[in-house]
């Protein structure tokens, strides 16, 4: 290639630049010299966009900018963007290891003009930068623009074409395309519009290769991408019109650096060949040559997919996503698992690699330096995770494919629930109601009940010769959506869309932030609101003024008002929609709120409220009140009152502010740390985790209390922002939920900021003005289910200060306890008792009276070590009137031949005979009809005629018994007979009648005095 010297003041020669170099100067070309404002990389989580599982362009982190939702950080922007694309439209996984180009992982350069310049200038600084700044002869450099598409009324990019001209490009090097690959879109909806792409013939032939461009060749490839954002494409396939225009253009990092290193492949390049030679250390496997049609490539082709998906997990760990909110990334893991384990016969690499991924991209994205031990944790557990379901279900998935060959094509073969949900769907072959076609409900049932994902699903439909239609399942996952928000029998979908279908303003709800705390005392204002809607078990009323309108008529009520007297507060569902409301509800995990409507001179009674696409539907029941005449009705767009019950708001805001210190206390505390969900309630709350495996050891949640309540006692500002999406990016050190879609604007963060703590969450919630308000903060329980998944319930407020003194009280009884023992004024039995009495009060102390968690787990093992330590003291007690009955009723000093009319407590008939070890002993038992015997013989003086089995054969005899199975004792030595029964009258007869037996034996083999 012929290249030409930089203009920079680089002196290095361009061969030789490393991919660090080449990623500066293109930012710094931007920025220097051109004016540009330097973004920081998105994490790769979609933080705002639900149609797409992770961020896959530069312009991702931009979109709200795009759609006028807010306004841009500066109008000139530059970055270097961390992209996946493994899904949808821009999926390029299958050929990922098996070409020399396409990555699950890889860096976007870009440059951005947010209303400032547009096509001519974006055209000519890309040119300028390749041609001028890296030295790319342009002689090998082709453009291509939008040709238009008459079907979408668009027109071809004309203006485009001449500037290429204006610029220099020659005629034939300017090449028109169509919609597939010169318009360029995001996803299946959102900005899009005509695009300009620059390509590069890798091979430097001086011939016209025009007739090559986008015909997929290895050798002239896509360079840069310049995005004319102009249009928005809607969910139904429309284009339309932006109200203002964009500059969005991407330049892969990899493929630069390839072209500037002179390499064919960008696995040849800098940003790949040490991870290979970490791969090659670790495993002693053979280097890597670089093969990819060689019949031998399989190595190689593994290095390549280790390398790549090494990179991908790794970044897309230490920006939060987790296994569990992405079914995609769990399966890249599992992929990446099984050709370290298949080609390069090592377990463990993938934890190690992203080490030296760490080492390779850690300089620009200094996040996976910071998160590096919490990306190798994630992954060991799923590594395990993966081992443990191959040996289970995946074993009896493997049988199945056996029987049923056609199975084997389903990916995702290690989903956990795939044999139950593949079963369930055989059993529901035979009642399907329309042959060959799968219903939605049966899919939703796969995907909710089983856990199967969409792609899975659509495997097994196919297998099983069924037309499944994706958006069924969408429809069903609507429908349950709508019922899990509304409640049993609520219509809510069908509502809430002739809602919007009559133009009816959303609930303006921004006033569930406004109270004032004056001292410890809250106070929430009332407001004066507008009924827009009703809703009568389902069925809509609404003011029609247009009777053209389109509504249902079977799901709403042709009337302006409904009368009360018809209406039954015991069986009836009730819902209110106001213009406006102070109401929180349910949302971010927080109980929604109680409260009153006064409307005209009736009082309806709030009991839970619910947002539906952003209408607030207040569902509750009126106030029956005899004084009061019921006939009066009431009427949509009514004036009425709205107020809440401030003692739930303030215990429901209290321990979502102290959720967010517990999150944040476990962050500290443990390597990794998820929340999963979590519950809010006025009088406690509940938080769901995952950690990997780690479990909070006791000392670990004594920590956690004390963090807490250490910023308690500081009375630290609670301080709320409300951000865009770009400030919430820029923000450092901000919590996100993975798998958590975020709006555009109006992004609530909450901070609290203490010299032990330190939380910062984005949080639609309600919180306390200072952290002095929660008084105390103590857990309640501490659960797991499963290896991963753990549960705190805790409480604060006045509930955690009555807990406080209630574990307070515990640990006075149990302290109290113990010294009583220790100073013998109890006795075992009575401490017993008085034990007793203590457990079952701790047993019942969620329902009776709350007891911190902390406290109860610690006297509880007291209690236990007490009970140990008294009962051997006991024993020892037992053992000395024993050995003194034996004695005063002993005879002979050769051997002891004794019966206890009262079985001993602490003692078993085999502890008592081994307190003469040296002695011939035997000793009987007899309490309520019930005789036991056990006997020993030292070693010594034990002969066939006498031993233990002869010895008790005499007692047995007697009793008409029977030998006890004795495990690992010797027979011969030792001997016992099973508890048997005899009758009262003659209970003292036999038992004198066996102990002679028995003397008679012993005196006769047995040296005398």
């Amino acid at each position: 290639m012929n290249f030409v010297r930089p203009y920079s003041s680089s002196t290095s020669n361009t061969l030789k630049k490393s991919s660090t170099i080449i990623r500066n100067e293109f930012l710094d070309y931007f920025k220097k010299d051109l004016g540009h404002t330097f973004i920081r990389s998105s994490p790769v989580t979609s933080v705002n966009d639900q149609t797409v599982p992770f961020v896959n362009a530069g312009m991702n982190q931009f979109k709200g900018i795009f759609l006028d939702y807010h306004d841009p950080p500066a109008t000139k922007v530059t970055n270097s963007q961390k992209c996946i694309r493994i899904s949808g439209k821009h999926n390029d996984l299958n050929l990922v290891g098996n070409d020399t180009y396409h990555h699950t992982f890889f860096e976007m350069l870009g440059n951005w003009s947010f209303g400032d310049y547009f096509k001519e200038e974006a055209c000519r600084y890309a040119w300028d930068l390749l041609t001028k700044h890296y030295g790319i002869n342009k002689e090998f450099l082709y453009v291509t623009y939008f040709a238009g598409d008459e079907k979408l009324g668009l027109e071809p990019d004309l203006e485009c074409k001449d500037i290429w001209l204006s610029i220099g490009v020659s005629r034939d090097k300017v090449l028109p395309f169509g919609l597939k690959d010169n318009f360029w879109e995001m996803g299946t909806s959102g900005p899009c519009g005509a695009c300009t792409e620059i390509h590069v013939d890798h091979r430097k032939r001086i011939t016209d290769q025009s007739v090559r461009v986008n015909k997929g060749f290895a050798d002239l490839t896509e360079l840069w991408n310049i995005v004319f954002i102009q249009h928005e494409r809607l969910i139904n396939g429309s284009i339309v019109p932006l109200s203002k225009h964009y500059v969005d253009t991407g330049m892969g990092l990899e493929r630069l650096v390839a072209l500037l290193q002179e390499k064919e492949s960008n696995y040849d390049t800098d940003l790949f060949q040490p991870l290979f030679k970490f791969i090659q250390k670790y495993t002693k496997a053979p280097e890597y040559k670089g093969k990819f049609r060689d019949n031998e490539n399989e190595l190689d082709t593994g290095y390549r997919i280790l390398a790549d998906h090494s990179r991908m997990i790794s970044v897309a760990l230490a920006d939060g996503m987790v296994p569990d909110e992405n079914y995609k990334l769990r399966k890249i893991i599992r992929k990446a698992i099984d050709v370290g384990e298949k080609v390069f016969k090592m377990q463990g690499i993938l934890s190690e690699l992203s080490c030296a991924v760490a080492d390779n991209l850690g300089g620009v994205y200094p996040e996976l330096h910071n998160n590096l031990k919490k990306v190798q944790n994630i992954i060991k557990f799923e590594e395990e995770l993966f081992k443990n379901l191959r040996s289970t279900s995946g074993k009896e998935w493997g049988k199945m494919v056996k029987v049923r060959p056609e199975l084997a094509l389903v990916t995702d073969w290690m989903s956990p629930g795939l044999v139950g949900g593949y079963k369930y769907l055989q059993s529901t072959l035979q009642n399907l109601k329309t042959a060959n076609v799968l219903p939605g409900n049966v899919a939703l049932k796969l995907y909710d009940t089983y856990g199967l994902h969409v792609e899975t699903v659509m495997e097994l439909a196919k297998i099983e010769s069924l037309h499944f239609e994706e958006e069924d399942l969408k429809n069903e996952l609507e429908n349950l959506k709508y019922r899990s928000k509304a409640g049993v029998g609520y219509n809510s979908k069908v509502a809430i869309e002739l809602l919007k279908k009559n133009h009816v303003p959303k609930t303006n709800e921004i006033f569930k932030y406004e109270y004032a705390f004056k001292g410890n005392n809250c106070q929430f204002p009332t407001i004066e609101s507008k009924i827009i809607g009703l809703l009568i078990n389902g069925n809509l009323i609404l003011n029609v003024e247009n009777e053209s309108l389109n509504i249902d008529t079977c799901s709403t009520i042709h009337e302006k008002s409904f009368d009360l007297n018809t209406v039954s507060n015991e069986g009836d569902e009730i819902g209110i929609i106001l213009d406006k409301t102070l109401c929180y509800s349910l949302e971010g995990g927080q109980t929604s709120d109680k409260g009153f409507i006064h409307v005209k001179d009736l009082i309806f009674h709030i009991s839970y409220v619910r947002k539906i696409d952003n209408y607030v539907v207040h569902f509750g029941r009126f106030v029956q009140d005899n004084s009061k005449n019921l006939d009066e009705k009431v009427k949509v767009g009514d004036s009425c009152v709205v107020s809440i019950d401030p003692q739930l708001r303030i215990g429901a805001m209290q321990h979502h502010t102290a959720a967010h210190l517990l999150h944040a206390s476990l962050m500290k505390i443990m390597q990794v740390v998820y929340p999963h969900s979590s519950f809010i309630l006025p009088h406690a709350l509940r938080f769901q985790f995952n950690c990997f495996g780690e479990k909070l050891s006791f000392e670990q949640l004594n920590k956690v209390e004390v963090y807490v309540n250490s910023a308690i006692k500081a009375n630290v500002p609670v301080v709320t922002k409300i951000l865009n999406s770009s400030e919430l990016l820029a923000e450092d050190f901000v919590t996100l939920l993975p798998g958590e879609i975020y709006p555009y604007t109006d992004i609530r963060v909450v901070e609290i900021d203490t010299h032990d703590l330190r939380s910062k969450e984005a949080c639609c919630g309600t919180h306390v003005p200072k952290t002095g308000i929660l008084e105390h903060f103590c857990l309640l329980n501490y659960s797991s289910k499963g290896a991963a998944r753990f549960t705190i319930k805790a409480v604060t407020g006045p509930l955690a200060t009555s807990a406080k003194l209630a574990g307070e009280k515990l640990q006075h009884n149990v302290l109290r306890l113990e010294r009583e023992l220790k100073t013998g004024k109890v006795t075992y039995e009575v401490f017993k008792s008085l034990s007793k009495a203590i457990e079952n009060e701790i047993s019942d102390g969620n329902k009776k009276m709350l007891i911190p968690y902390l406290v109860k787990e610690e006297y509880l093992i007291k209690l236990k070590d007490l009970d140990k330590t008294a009962w051997a003291h006991a024993k020892e007690m037992e053992k000395s009137v024993v050995s003194t009955d034996i004695k005063s009723a002993s005879n002979s000093s050769s051997f002891i031949v004794h019966c206890f009319h009262k079985n001993p407590t602490y003692l078993s008939l085999h502890e008592i005979v081994s307190l003469y070890p040296n002695t011939p002993i035997m000793i009987l038992s007899c309490e309520n009809s019930t005789v036991k015997a056990r006997c020993s013989i030292p070693q010594e003086i034990a002969t066939d005629p006498f031993n233990a089995q002869t010895w008790m054969k005499t007692v047995l005899e007697v009793f008409n018994g029977e030998y006890s199975k004795n495990k690992g004792f010797n027979h011969f030595l030792f001997a016992s007979m099973k508890s048997t029964n005899i009758s009262e009258t003659s209970s003292q007869y036999l038992v004198e009648k066996a102990i002679g037996a028995a003397r008679t034996l012993v005196t006769a083999h047995v040296r005398k005095d």
